[in-house]
């Protein structure tokens, strides 16, 4: 069975690890994409997250790492995909989440959405949070892997 994980991966944390460790478990082909909202401002591109995700889940051998710019729908029709997995960090996820559930829901019967909570320990992680450690100049152990810390710094100092 086929799943997908989406999101920004602005960039690729451990928390995005630690659910897509836990959602690898439950499909033979997980799908993990970053995909473009065109109403939000990235940091890096999607070339670049596509690189920091590949660097971050190589211990995986049941996952696809992949770039998309359309709609989620569309990519999932393109692949044979229905389930869409999504992590939550706590009551203001669930909340959205199940809103794009519905969304996701009323566009193809078909769709399924599982949630999947974050362990405690990586719950304050986030995309946003990495970014503000990187403009401040912290070091970003353990909030992002250890293969993709390296890159991560290169690429934010070579645009600052």
């Amino acid at each position: 069975m086929k799943a997908i994980i989406t999101g920004s991966f602005d960039p690729i944390t451990l928390g995005h690890v630690e659910i897509i460790k836990k959602a690898s478990a439950f499909f033979d082909e997980l799908y993990v994409v970053a995909l473009l909202n065109e109403n939000k401002e990235y940091l890096f591109s999607l070339e670049e997250k596509k690189e920091l995700m590949e660097l971050s889940l190589t211990d995986f051998t049941n996952v696809t790492v992949d770039a998309y710019s359309g709609l989620t729908a569309d990519y999932m029709h393109n692949h044979g995909i229905t389930k869409i997995v999504r992590g939550i960090r706590g009551e203001a996820d669930r909340e959205y989440e199940e809103k794009l559930a519905n969304a996701m829901k009323s566009y193809d019967e078909s769709f399924e959405t599982i949630m999947i909570e974050s362990d405690d320990e990586y719950s304050h992680i986030s995309s946003t949070f990495v970014r503000e450690c990187l403009r401040k100049g912290q070091d970003l152990d353990g909030i992002v892997h250890k293969n993709a810390k390296k890159r991560i710094v290169e690429i934010y100092n070579s645009k600052n």
